[in-house]
């Protein structure tokens, strides 16, 4: 997932700039009628493992990469 990558980098580029210990990302997607949210956490206690939720606007959820898995 590419997306992802990127998404690992902006995190990573946004903690460095901000010298911040924890980083919690929520990104809002239109599409048509529907929203789609999608929920990035990385913590210091494992900074090796990035989090990551989509919610569509109708309530369906699912992990990204399944839960505590390292994206990179």
């Amino acid at each position: 997932m590419d997306f992802m990558k990127k998404t690992q980098n902006l995190a990573a580029a946004l903690i460095k700039e901000f010298n911040c210990e924890e980083i919690n990302l929520t990104v809002q997607m239109r599409r048509g009628e529907d929203w789609i949210t999608l929920d990035l956490f990385q913590n210091s206690e494992e900074p090796n493992k990035f989090y990551a939720t989509v919610d569509y606007s109708s309530s369906q959820q699912f992990q990204v990469g399944g839960v505590g898995t390292t994206i990179h």
